[in-house]
């Protein structure tokens, strides 16, 4: 956005209020005081490590001012997303409800869409805690969350691009919303971390390096893979998902990366399940058959 992640993070912030302006719009023209109240409890404000609700002007302020030795072309911050896929957000949904499904959050009264922005924004601090973690940088006091500058927002919608290949088909337009869960979280995470004195890049060529100058040592690097590994098991752990062989980080990684013994691997691991999975049915229908 304009000046990208050199500059400050005004233009940013003010973008990812967009579903705010458009929830207020909603509320101006609800047939009820009632109705206007709910649509405007539905706003998301930003939230950091230890705090649920943050103003724009104090995320432009914390980050745009801590930018300590930073030169102009330095970026001062960097702009991740924490995207699910649909059967992880079916997952937390029904936690939130109580086992109800639901099509999208509109379906959730007002309890359940918070406990379900409640997991998501825990789920997002444990992000950043690995985010952290990920520089290995601990004796340097980078140990968690707490010690980064940085502030997130929920969205609960996508819209439908150019390229998307339901607009090409002319099944939707560009600017329509996509159906079903598709809540997301956008992060801005300072370039430096709270004492200002660590520079942190998470797009660092090097993944993690050890370097000596005279009789210092220190780390460098940030390894990407590892960080999308790490939140991909912290996900499973914190909500007790049973993540099939297909959904995992390392088998997709391998299927479209991997040398072709690892894809075979990869392939063989995911049938496997599958045939597990079949077998496991079958018995069940069995035990059904002789009940009946």
């Amino acid at each position: 956005m304009g000046s990208g992640n050199k500059g400050s993070s005004a233009q940013l912030v003010n973008y990812l209020d967009k579903e705010n302006k458009e929830l207020e719009k909603n509320a101006n023209r609800a047939p009820s005081r009632n109705k206007e109240i709910e649509i405007r409890s539905r706003q998301q404000y930003f939230f950091g490590h230890e705090s649920d609700a943050v103003s724009q002007m104090k995320v432009k302020e914390d980050i745009d001012k801590n930018i300590a030795k930073l030169g102009k072309k330095d970026a001062k911050y960097f702009a991740p997303t924490i995207s699910f896929s649909k059967d992880e957000l079916k997952h937390i949904s029904t936690i939130a409800t109580g086992g109800r499904s639901v099509k999208n959050t509109t379906q959730m009264n007002n309890s359940e869409f918070g406990r379900y922005n409640d997991l998501l924004r825990g789920y997002s601090r444990v992000v950043m805690d690995n985010y952290a973690k990920n520089f290995n940088r601990e004796e340097k006091g980078l140990k968690s969350g707490k010690d980064l500058v940085y502030y997130a927002k929920i969205e609960h919608d996508r819209a439908f691009k150019g390229n998307d290949k339901e607009v090409r088909f002319g099944n939707a337009k560009s600017g329509d919303k996509k159906p079903g869960l598709q809540s997301h979280v956008h992060v801005i995470v300072s370039r430096k971390d709270q004492t200002q004195r660590l520079k942190l890049s998470p797009v660092a060529n090097e993944k993690s390096t050890t370097r000596t100058i005279g009789n210092n040592k220190y780390h460098v690097g940030f390894d990407r893979k590892q960080w999308i590994a790490q939140n991909e098991n912290s996900f499973d752990k914190m909500f007790k998902y049973q993540r099939k062989e297909v959904e995992k980080f390392a088998i997709q990684n391998s299927l479209k990366n991997g040398s072709r013994e690892e894809k075979i691997e990869a392939q063989l691991k995911i049938s496997q399940e599958k045939e597990a999975a079949l077998e496991l049915n079958q018995q069940h229908q069995k035990s059904r058959d002789i009940e009946l």
